[in-house]
């Protein structure tokens, strides 16, 4: 029987198919994002999905994931509301049937939703900073920015080394679990160093007025206030010591975040901030970064656009490294990858914590100047 044989290019095309029928099946949305969409915390979902958008488009033009575009799903997880999260999660998983997620980004929703993926449907990669976020017995999370330790333990090692304030310093924190954490940080790092804080005083979220706060806390001769509260919250305790005469050097979390310095105005001036991102950062990977967004979106980035965009990068980067949409495969992967990014330098651990970095920023003319990065 005559044998025929194939031309060169037909047999070149049924390798490829073949290898192609041998990997697994695609989803059509590879990665989920769950993400405020709605309510007061919709500006920040803005930022945030504007950060994955620029990603997604710059993996693609690099080849995509899996040799495949990468597509995304958002869901709206009304940003710190437990129920809102936990639907958002749902549908990412049972709908869209996705292998990675971004989000939740809040603490408290992503501890909420941990219970809904931590059976291995779904990685959630995450910019959450609660300790307990990797630490509760999930092995299907990845934080992407340092949690409250790093930054706790950078504010008061730079407070102590270079305002010399350690014997007067006082702590002012949000009653809720983001504050309750934070307060509890720094009383331990504290501690470490031998150190005590002169007054510790809490405020509600929300609340108008801060005035008995802040008495206290100039009676107890407060030099340095460490305050763990929300932007909005932070600005206002701010302009309030300002407009009271008070002479405190104030530091915390997110008193370089862009809500705060538009409402704290002139009182935001000198106060320090452990911050992972801000767009004045000279880091050349910081400025092109910076000089792309601004082109695309007519705005600065902010903390979120940058978490979020290293977080979407990293993703891409694991599932390529798995070479499989499989979970555990993708999980697994997380451990071998590295990446050079906005926040750091990435590498995971075993508990899935990728980020041990953190910047002072100090505000000067109204703007976040870079003063050290601190790695642990």
């Amino acid at each position: 029987m005559k044998k025929t044989t194939l031309p060169s290019s037909r047999r070149a095309w049924i390798a490829a198919a073949s290898l192609a029928l041998s990997l697994p099946a695609m989803a059509d949305a590879l990665i989920g994002v769950s993400l405020p969409q709605t309510g007061p915390k919709a500006l920040v979902g803005r930022n945030f999905k504007q950060g994955v958008e620029l990603a997604v488009t710059e993996i693609n033009a690099a080849g995509g994931v899996l040799g495949k575009p990468l597509e995304v799903v958002f869901e709206d997880d009304q940003g710190d509301n437990p129920n809102g999260a936990i639907n958002a999660v749902n549908k990412l998983m049972q709908v869209s049937k996705v292998p990675v997620m971004i989000g939740p980004h809040y603490s408290v929703t992503q501890m909420a939703t941990q219970k809904t993926y931590c059976n291995g449907k779904v990685v959630s990669l995450t910019g959450g900073t609660s300790v307990a976020i990797t630490h509760s017995g999930c092995n299907y999370v990845i934080r992407t920015r340092s949690d409250d330790d790093v930054q706790a333990k950078a504010l008061i090692a730079y407070a102590q080394r270079e305002l010399k304030a350690g014997e007067k310093t006082a702590i002012f924190y949000a009653n809720d679990d983001f504050g309750k954490s934070g307060q509890a940080r720094v009383v331990a790092q504290m501690a470490a160093l031998g150190l005590k804080p002169v007054a510790v005083e809490s405020h509600n979220p929300s609340d108008k007025d801060y005035s008995a706060q802040l008495a206290k806390l100039q009676k107890a001769g407060a030099e340095l206030v460490i305050l763990w509260a929300h932007d909005t919250d932070a600005a206002l305790i701010l302009r309030q010591a300002k407009q009271f005469g008070l002479p405190f050097k104030f530091a915390g979390a997110v008193l370089s975040e862009e809500a705060f310095l538009k409402l704290a105005g002139s009182a935001a001036e000198g106060s320090m901030s452990a911050s992972y991102f801000v767009p004045t950062d000279p880091n050349p990977t910081v400025q092109a970064f910076v000089k792309k967004y601004e082109a695309k979106y007519k705005m600065a980035p902010d903390v979120w656009s940058a978490t979020y965009y290293d977080a979407t990068i990293l993703a891409a980067k694991a599932i390529n490294e798995a070479r499989s949409p499989d979970v555990e495969k993708i999980r697994e992967a997380f451990s071998r990858v590295g990446y050079s990014g906005l926040l750091a330098d990435y590498k995971c651990d075993k508990a899935g914590d990728c980020n041990r970095q953190v910047n002072i920023v100090e505000i000067k003319g109204g703007q976040p100047v870079v003063r050290s990065a601190v790695k642990f």
